[in-house]
């Protein structure tokens, strides 16, 4: 079972649920996923937090994991793990995530103008900082 934070094009926020990714993007496909404030069937998901098991640590690691730099160390490794990486092609393949053509699960490299324009589309899309071990 897949869950899911969706957005309309009017930003609001309600869940899904499906059967597996491929039903959500089938359904989204199909415009069969409309946002229950206002009927609107061009939807997105939102950005996630990944739901990770969570392992007996000590207070020493437990705090470490709260510093800003180990959660982004964090995240980039858990999106490396999880997502398709398609290099310079981040910004086409988001627009075919974004109209239900491919898995959204991806991250890879775009101009700071390609972000913009991905924003203005209404693709929401984040850029990620290096973070480097010192």
């Amino acid at each position: 079972m897949a869950k899911y934070n969706l957005l309309c094009t009017n930003d609001h926020s309600f869940e899904g649920w499906f059967a597996s990714e491929k039903e959500y993007l089938s359904q989204k496909r199909k415009k069969m996923i409309a946002c229950p404030l206002c009927d609107d069937t061009a939807i997105r998901r939102a950005l996630m937090s990944p739901n990770i098991a969570k392992k007996s640590v000590s207070k020493k690691d437990n705090n470490a994991f709260f510093n800003g730099r180990a959660a982004v160390k964090h995240l980039r490794s858990w999106i490396s793990e999880n997502c398709e990486n398609v290099g310079d092609r981040f910004a086409i393949e988001s627009r075919k995530a974004d109209a239900g053509e491919r898995d959204d699960h991806i991250h890879g490299t775009a101009t700071e103008q390609e972000i913009k324009e991905l924003h203005k589309e209404g693709i929401g899309v984040i850029k990620i900082p290096d973070v480097k071990d010192n």
